[in-house]
């Protein structure tokens, strides 16, 4: 496509969306926010910035807060607003090369459409359209916009990773001399990184998936050894237990790594086995029975609070968590094709919510959550399985049971390329279980340009030094 009409198709778009909004009153701030995009991405179409822009993008990720546009919008600012600049490139892009990437990677694009019938179905359908919607913006940008960038000039990912910790450095900066004005109260923790990241559990698990990323590539450069042993630091300043536990794992798997190929599948299997043999037999239930460790407990050690996610007695968080996912189960059991619509757990799971397991942190009004409470199921599969039915969250486990098979039957051969994004999928693997971080645009950003990059693969044979 010619750059002269898509700047003209943009725009007249755009005015059009405008002139219509101002007649009906209604969207006229989103409508007027969609023109301005429309526009810049024609300029950059024109001009051929994409693939000077792309790594912009990236560092502006983790610096994006919260923007109110009207009484009922509210945007990550500046990530969704670059966002809705790089999709209409990308999608030019990809029909340029007649959709190559499309085809060669259909997983991602299945997964997205598999989101169809849940919004048909959804209790709320608005609010199903604009999840479905940024979930596609993720896909479409850090996807397939990753792997254009890596095809069109031979971009590297490790330079994107490299951006992307670089954004954080500000963020972390400002947690620490926060952290230090409050005295070093764990009970601060939670606002720390605020306006850019929501919650000290948000921010250790992107922190927890740099530092395995960059455990990876230590064989490579000193300055990766430093880059691991600084966001292993932040994993556990941050506070946040699944962070913590999340990074062990992920040296386990750094090691199990170094093993023959044999080694890599048998002991995961025989360790799942015996892990379900123990828990079969109750060997684990005075763990759950007596454990007094509470995850909110100030004068507890890291190792103390880290112990806490076994006490389903008295810990609230715990308690709470087990709530939203039975809550999510309920759900799933009532609509398990459809769901209840994508993004819509948070104002349809309160009826069914377990009352034996309610307490402080429980939300009776989505309008009005306890003070520290809020969230959806904290679990990203049950939250699929809740608002999507089965048929989507398959296709989401197809997708990363794909990319972990590959990238461990390539690490033989290209260890410092698929090693690194092997670890730090990993410790998202874990995080999925306890936390969803995928709607948010700087998570997001990882998960999909590591899956993308797994796929795509490297073109010369890696070589560590």
């Amino acid at each position: 496509m010619k750059a002269g009409l898509a700047a003209k198709t943009a725009g007249g778009v755009g005015l059009l969306a405008v002139a219509l909004a101002y007649y009906f009153d209604r969207f006229l701030w989103e409508s007027l926010f969609l023109l301005i995009a429309a526009l810049c991405s024609a300029i950059l179409w024109r001009r051929e910035l994409f693939d000077k822009g792309f790594p912009l993008l990236v560092l502006a990720l983790p610096l994006s807060f919260g923007l109110r546009i009207n009484e009922s919008t509210e945007i990550e600012f500046p990530a969704e607003f670059l966002l809705l600049i790089a999709a209409p490139i990308v999608l030019l892009l990809l029909i340029q090369q007649r959709f190559k990437s499309l085809r060669s990677h259909p997983l991602p694009l299945i997964w997205i459409a598999s989101f169809a019938l849940p919004v048909l179905w959804s209790d709320q359908i608005l609010v199903s359209l604009k999840f479905t919607l940024l979930n596609a913006l993720y896909v479409l940008v850090f996807y397939y916009g990753t792997l254009l960038w890596k095809g069109r000039g031979g971009g590297d990912l490790h330079r994107l990773v490299f951006t992307f910790a670089l954004g954080m450095v500000p963020v972390a900066l400002l947690g620490a001399w926060r952290f230090v004005q409050f005295e070093f109260n764990p009970v601060t923790l939670r606002g720390l990184y605020e306006p850019f990241f929501y919650s000290h559990t948000y921010f250790g698990a992107t922190a927890a998936l740099l530092a395995a990323y960059f455990l990876g590539r230590w064989r490579l450069r000193l300055h990766y050894v430093l880059l691991f042993m600084v966001f292993a630091f932040l994993t556990v300043l941050s506070g946040s237990r699944a962070a913590l536990w999340s990074l062990l794992i992920a040296l386990f798997f750094f090691v199990l790594l170094r093993l023959p190929l044999l080694f890599r599948w048998l002991i995961p299997v025989l360790g799942a086995g015996v892990l379900t043999a123990l828990v079969t037999t109750g060997h684990f239930d005075p763990y759950f029975e007596h454990n007094s460790f509470e995850s909110h407990d100030p004068q507890a050690s890291i190792a103390e609070r880290s112990m806490s996610v076994t006490n389903l007695n008295s810990d609230v968080s715990n308690r709470e968590r087990l709530n939203r996912w039975i809550a999510a189960l309920r759900m799933f059991q009532e609509r398990p094709h459809s769901g209840f619509g994508p993004g819509t757990y948070q104002f349809t799971y309160i009826p069914y919510q377990e009352r034996s397991l309610q307490n402080r942190l429980t939300v009776r009004n989505p309008d009005h959550p306890p003070e520290g409470s809020g969230g959806t199921a904290h679990s990203e599969l049950l939250l699929q399985l809740s608002e999507n039915g089965w048929p989507s969250t398959l296709f989401f486990l197809l997708l990363l049971g794909s990319w972990f098979l590959l990238g461990i039957r390539r690490f033989d051969r290209q260890p410092a390329w698929t090693g690194p994004l092997l670890l730090g999928l990993v410790t998202y693997f874990f995080h999925m279980q306890v936390n969803n971080f995928l709607n948010q645009p700087a998570f997001a950003f990882l998960f999909w340009s590591f899956g993308a990059m797994i796929t795509e693969g490297h073109e010369k044979q890696d070589t560590e030094r």
